[in-house]
């Protein structure tokens, strides 16, 4: 009976020496060894430890349509905005260089940015709290926000030659340069209102050359 007793408290300090170390571990991480050194008596030895607890973080831009090249305006009117899980501003950059701005954050702070906003990206639309993945290079740690062109438009209106007077519900058609509005599909249309102004829609990812027909009238 005594020798169960003692089995049984073996097996109890066995348990709660496992817990503490499942605690501890639990509350320091892990180790990483930062160097060794045999010590000798009467020895003062000293040497500093170097660790990585900030990051330099670069924010850089690539198009939306595109994932292999990083975009390389400059701007000084750029705002990038890091934001945690709960919408809460982190940090905050205006500028950009050669395409990027950079922050220098904790690991701890890095680490709880889940969004980036980035406004007045030029030619480009607005970011709004776009989620990202953070990629990492020794010191160095990334995020890639993807932008798309604002959206282009042409608009007018649609006024009579004699009287002056505006014209509604004339069918305005955009075709690609050279296309045959007979045959081929028209890039967008619109009719114009009631005060006879038309609106023409456009997403594009460069330049392009249109060709703009009205339906049913003679243009002067």
């Amino acid at each position: 009976m005594n020798e169960l007793k003692k089995y049984i408290l073996i097996g109890i300090t066995a348990i709660a020496i496992i817990s503490l170390a499942i605690s501890g571990y639990s509350l320091t991480g892990l180790f990483t060894k930062a160097f060794d050194k045999t010590l000798y008596p009467g020895e003062v030895y000293e040497e500093n430890i170097t660790v990585r607890n900030s990051y330099n973080l670069t924010v850089r831009f690539q198009k939306e349509s595109v994932s292999s090249s990083y975009l390389t305006f400059d701007s000084n009117d750029t705002v990038v905005v890091l934001k945690d899980v709960s919408g809460n501003e982190v940090a905050r950059s205006t500028g950009l260089v050669n395409g990027k701005t950079y922050f220098f954050l904790s690991s701890s702070v890095l680490d709880s940015i889940k969004s980036v906003s980035a406004l007045n990206l030029g030619e480009y639309s607005d970011v709004v709290d776009q989620q990202f993945n953070i990629s990492f290079s020794s010191t160095t740690a990334y995020i890639t926000i993807k932008v798309r062109y604002k959206p282009s438009a042409i608009t007018g209106y649609v006024i009579d030659e004699l009287t002056g007077q505006a014209v509604e519900g004339v069918e305005v058609l955009a075709f690609a340069n050279s296309a045959n509005p007979n045959t081929d599909e028209s890039i967008t249309q619109n009719v114009t209102d009631t005060r006879g102004r038309y609106l023409l829609n456009f997403q594009l990812t460069g330049s392009k050359a249109l060709d703009i027909y009205v339906k049913d009238f003679d243009v002067v």
